[in-house]
């Protein structure tokens, strides 16, 4: 096939079963004879075998079972002088039939004696007769002569084809009371002289020990496999062996015969196997074996040193086994009597997809945004939130998000904890103040990958709006998070992988001034195609009016304390707009927000006034002073 393999190399996996012995080195070669040795057990299974009506075959090297195949195998050849090409009756009878011959020859000798004698007197009519007898008599050895080779005829027939239509009953076999003549071997056993019965035992078992010989090695690059006679589901049958032993060297009537034209008395048991246990254990082989394509692939850069975003890897080819195929060439070997052997796997090659020109296709600049802070290096706190920008930026950066698949910020980032390495600093507590919370700040990333997003028209599954609008991004274009539930969730909608870059970098020329950029990398959008996020603020009012006032005796008399500041009331829009060559086709509305703001808190000083000299709390304002809003 063109599409198979027989070797390759692959990477191990889960244990085998007990009879699927790994060999890290097999030095035995290809389809050898019966020499090394495997350990079978006998199982307990629902056996293949031949048909009872298949032929005697001397010297069956095997027979396919599942599959109905038979081995075919001629006969071995004489090993010694005495059975070299032909049956040599036995000395005794040789013996008896030379007496007879001489004692024969005798009595004609008295009997022509006699004849010429009184042939004196009779003349020619008595060579007459005499010419005629011996002529009867040569008729008759021609016709001897005929029948013999016509005996001889049937007995080659029937040892090279077939003996009888169905396998000799071992009952039968065993009341015969015959005996196997000379010269023959049974599995290797010389049984002459024996009795069926007698033979029985010994030729069981040689067969048993030839099935601990079954090794049959399956090598799949630089590993193999071997199976025993037990996981091949191997047995054997020696009544035809037995019935074609005793039919060697006899006629019809039990006569023996002279044995020409090479054929020997030497016969193995049926062997059959199952081709189901054969595939079962190919096919828990095959998780070794199997070996999945490695297509070709973009491996982010999140190093910003380097000019390059992606490294671009090709891809590997991989491999199935071939069950059907391979247990097909194991029957084979089996079938030719090859128990000792060294098979191929056959292998299906499975080809990568894509290359890298098509994954560089894939991994373009699909869109960016970027928000900006302020963090002095005199500021503890702020510069306590950039830390933490900074690590979420580090966190997402390179991040694969597969077609289809959802992307959850509070998965990727996880809990936000002092133990886990985020430190305090502001974010919103109670919907209207700000307090320190570890991880404080992350907002500013959730929000700047929000918005990267909808500029790559991908799919938001899960957004939410703080309480308090953000400064660093419109009002109504934010994404909160909270690590105790509140979630920024989004879905790849595209056919190919989506590639999440995050930077955060200082502002030239300034010590305290940073931005976060998030890029998106995936298939481009349609040529000439942009989206742009944008909001719309429909209403907008102050709470000042609202202040409220409490007094507070730990604050000298002429002075107060703005304890929550006021947030603006907002009512707002997020739209995501198409752009075709930089006009304006379309504007989708995604969704109003209600920002509810808060009125001012002051605390008033009820306390003592201020002694002469003492300065006030920085924090501390003149009485009556106006609150602004934090907006």
């Amino acid at each position: 096939m063109a599409n198979e393999k027989r070797t390759g190399s692959y990477d191990p996996g889960p244990q085998l079963p007990s009879y699927m012995r790994k060999n890290k080195a097999v030095s035995s070669p290809k389809r050898q004879g019966a020499q090394a040795k495997a350990a079978p057990q006998k199982p307990a299974r629902q056996k293949s075998s031949q048909s009872s009506a298949s032929a005697a075959r001397p010297v069956q090297r095997g027979s396919a079972a599942s599959s109905g195949r038979t081995s075919k195998s001629k006969p071995a050849q004489a090993s010694n002088g005495n059975y070299g090409g032909y049956y040599q009756r036995p000395q005794a009878t040789q013996q008896r039939s030379q007496a007879y011959r001489q004692q024969s020859r005798a009595s004609g000798s008295a009997r022509g004696g006699a004849a010429s004698a009184s042939s004196n007197g009779r003349g020619s009519g008595a060579n007459t007769k005499r010419r005629k007898k011996k002529a009867s008599n040569l008729l008759k050895w021609i016709a001897l002569a005929a029948a013999a080779l016509i005996c001889v005829i049937v007995i080659v027939s029937l040892s090279n084809n077939s003996a009888p239509d169905a396998v000799a009953d071992m009952d039968k076999l065993m009341q015969s009371g015959k005996r196997f003549k000379a010269g023959v071997r049974l599995i290797g056993v010389d049984v002459s002289g024996m009795t069926p019965e007698e033979a029985t035992g010994l030729v069981k078992n040689a067969a048993e020990k030839k099935l601990k010989t079954v090794a049959v090695t399956i090598k799949a690059g630089d590993d193999s496999w071997t199976l025993d006679s037990t996981a091949l589901g191997m047995d054997y049958d020696i009544a035809q062996a037995l019935a074609d032993g005793l039919n060697y060297g006899r006629t019809g009537e039990d006569e023996t015969v002279e044995i020409t034209g090479g054929t020997m008395g030497e016969y193995d048991a049926n062997y059959t196997w199952d081709k189901a246990g054969i595939t079962a254990a190919l096919s828990a082989m095959s998780e070794n074996v199997n070996k999945e394509a490695t297509n070709a692939y973009a491996r982010p850069i999140t190093d910003w040193a380097s000019e390059e975003r992606f490294e671009y890897v090709a891809g590997d080819e991989g491999r199935t086994l071939n069950v059907e195929a391979t247990a097909e060439e194991i029957e084979n070997a089996l079938s030719n009597g090859e128990f000792v052997c060294e098979i191929n796997a056959i292998v299906n090659a499975v080809l990568p997809t894509g290359n890298i020109d098509d994954i560089k296709a894939e991994t373009q600049l699909i869109s960016s945004y970027t928000t900006k802070f302020s963090a002095p290096r005199d500021d503890e706190i702020k510069q306590n939130r950039k830390f933490n920008i900074q690590k979420a930026a580090d966190i997402i950066n390179g991040n694969i998000v597969q077609p289809g698949e959802q992307w959850s910020f509070n998965t990727i980032v996880g809990p936000r904890t002092i133990e886990l390495g985020w430190k305090p600093a502001n974010g919103i507590s109670g919907g209207k103040e700000y307090t320190l919370q570890a991880g404080g700040g992350i907002c500013q990333v959730s929000t700047t990958l929000y918005n990267a997003l909808l500029c790559a028209n991908m799919e938001i599954v899960d957004r939410r709006a703080h309480t308090i609008p953000s400064d660093y991004v419109p009002v109504g274009l934010d994404a909160t998070v909270d690590t105790r539930g509140i979630d920024f969730v989004w879905r790849n909608n595209t056919d190919s992988p989506a590639y999440i870059f995050a930077q955060l970098a200082p502002v030239e020329g300034s010590s305290r001034r940073n931005v976060i950029t998030v890029y998106i990398y995936g298939a481009p959008l349609p040529e000439g195609v942009t989206y742009k996020s944008r909001n719309e603020i429909l209403e907008e009012r102050s709470r000042i009016e609202e202040t409220i006032y409490t007094n507070d005796p730990t604050i000298p008399q002429g002075y107060q304390l703005e304890r929550i500041p006021g947030h603006k009331y907002f009512v707002a829009e997020a739209y995501q707009d198409m752009y075709v060559n930089g006009e304006l086709k379309e504007s989708k509305l995604l969704y109003t927000d209600k920002y509810k703001g808060n009125p001012p808190e002051i605390l008033v000083g009820t306390g003592a006034p201020l002694a002469a000299g003492q300065q006030p709390d920085a924090a501390w304002q003149p009485y009556g002073t106006a609150p602004t809003d934090a907006n």
